[in-house]
């Protein structure tokens, strides 16, 4: 390697560090981590993951929650995610110069996709929220999968396989990445070759065989179905839609929160196709080998262009459930991604400039990541921990409360206390928000208090969706029964 990759490789394994430090000195909960906290113990018959086919995902949760027991120590899941993708970087970033080496592109192409990879609202997700800690396996795994195929042919299927099915076990999106390789093929060379037939077999073989492994164990191990979410889709033209309306708008944002229904979003998406695709055609003009009509070649590398996204996102795109959150979007962010800075690569012809953008879109780039961590994500978490933890501490008395009554946030309460945007269930959502949350934290904060997590999990808790529904049901004040008005407690 190197002197310049060398370095370059050891600003990217700082940069993770930069951007998280505060996991290491903070405590906070966040949506589902606390209910995986509360049932994930030894003894138990909770197994969220296996209806979902995701049964490593279940392994590796089962392990590592079963080995912790307060919120705070919430954070070694976290700085376990951090110190996965720390290990991952060097494999994306090698792996990217090498392919960028094999084709002839910018060197510096490998640098900025994985800065960017860092950066994004994926990894993010993954690192700061423990109950999607398993990312950096799946979506590693997937990568390593179609690089193998792609650079060794055939003497690299066995490997391959068995890494791709490891991918579709944690976490079935993750292994769309296994496209990133024949992607960066794709958009380098602007056309297709022999050369991807074989892998493309390949990633859609590992698929049919995960398949068939999962309907074994379903039926023959666990003796379950799968959940009605990842059941095969029945209305393909409305997924088909969906990939323009969500899951391509979402890979455009890059970096920024951006509520999914926000009509800027699509914008972007917008206009950055129409430019990106008119500097593409123009490069494909200028170096264009061979007869034919350029017009119709152009096109059909449009098709197949959209055609990788679509294969990417493959395992969301044959199942019912439309839900294109960020966590699932990794593949996808990638390949837009290289296809947006390699189009800009190509459109400065400036060396020195084209330097100076790159540093500067790398600069936002950090900037925004660490203010969707510290300012969006972490802020309003740890805030609402300390409240609810300060109030458990003050209120509980395990003598003379009997039942709780909990009020659930609504919607919007982090937008409007914080002034930060919502995405998905993912950025800018109260940590206790969700209907199944409140019975969890509520159990798991008296745990903490009292020491003893049979009378924890016995008391009665009633959840209230809103303010207004508890008001209506005429509660009268009993010392018996301690109050969790968490909207109200929020705002002193």
């Amino acid at each position: 390697m190197k002197r310049t990759d060398s370095l370059q490789l050891v600003f990217l394994l700082l940069l993770p560090i930069l951007i998280f430090f505060p996991l290491f000195q903070t405590t906070y909960f966040y949506t589902d981590e606390i209910v995986q906290l509360w049932l994930y113990k030894k003894g138990t018959d909770f197994n969220m993951f296996i209806p979902q086919g995701r049964f490593l995902n279940n392994w590796l949760f089962r392990s590592l929650y079963s080995r912790i027991d307060t919120i705070e120590q919430l954070k070694y899941l976290r700085i376990f995610a951090l110190a996965g993708w720390m290990v991952s970087v060097p494999v994306w970033f090698s792996i990217f110069k090498r392919i960028c080496k094999d084709e002839g592109l910018p060197g510096s192409l490998a640098f900025f996709a994985t800065l960017y990879l860092i950066t994004s609202l994926p990894v993010g997700i993954s690192i700061q929220w423990a109950a999607c800690m398993e990312l950096f396996i799946a979506n590693t795994c997937g990568l390593l999968s179609g690089f193998l195929v792609y650079r060794y042919g055939r003497k690299g299927w066995l490997p391959a396989i068995v890494l791709g099915v490891i991918a579709l076990l944690f976490y079935q999106n993750g292994f769309g990445c296994y496209l990133l390789p024949l992607f960066l093929l794709l958009i380098a060379r602007q056309k297709v070759d022999r050369r991807m037939l074989a892998p493309l077999l390949v990633y859609l073989a590992i698929y049919l065989i995960y398949y068939i492994l999962i309907k074994v164990m379903m039926s023959q191990v666990y003796h379950i179905n799968t959940t009605e979410r990842a059941a095969f889709l029945n209305d393909p033209e409305d997924k088909f839609l969906y990939v323009f309306r969500k899951i391509l708008p979402g890979a455009f944002h890059f970096s920024l929160v951006v509520l999914e229904t926000n009509v800027i979003g699509r914008i972007i998406f917008g206009v950055l196709t129409v430019l990106g695709l008119w500097s593409n055609y123009r490069y494909f003009v200028r170096h264009r080998n061979g007869g034919g009509v350029v017009w119709r070649d152009f096109l059909f590398y449009v098709v197949l262009l959209f055609g990788g996204y679509i294969l990417i996102y493959l395992p969301s795109m044959i199942i019912r459930e439309d839900f294109a959150s960020n966590r699932t979007l990794l593949g996808v962010d990638m390949a837009v991604f290289l296809w947006v800075a390699l189009t800009l690569m190509r459109t400065i012809q400036q060396d020195r400039f084209r330097s100076v953008v790159i540093e500067g879109l790398s600069v936002v780039l950090v900037i925004a990541a660490i203010y969707n961590f510290r300012s969006i994500f972490l802020k309003p978490a740890q805030h609402e921990y300390t409240v609810l933890k300060t109030y458990f501490d003050k209120s509980y008395d395990s003598s003379r409360i009997q039942s709780v009554d909990y009020v659930r946030t609504k919607e919007d309460e982090v937008r409007k206390n914080f002034k930060v945007q919502t995405s998905w269930d993912e950025y800018g959502l109260s940590s206790s928000y969700f209907a199944w949350v409140p019975d969890a934290v509520t159990r798991q904060l008296i745990f903490e208090k009292t020491g003893n997590r049979e009378a924890a999990g016995k008391i009665p808790v009633k959840v209230w969706k809103t303010q207004e529904d508890w008001k209506e049901s005429g509660p009268q004040p009993s010392p018996e029964k301690l109050i969790v008005n968490v909207p109200e407690l929020l705002l002193q």
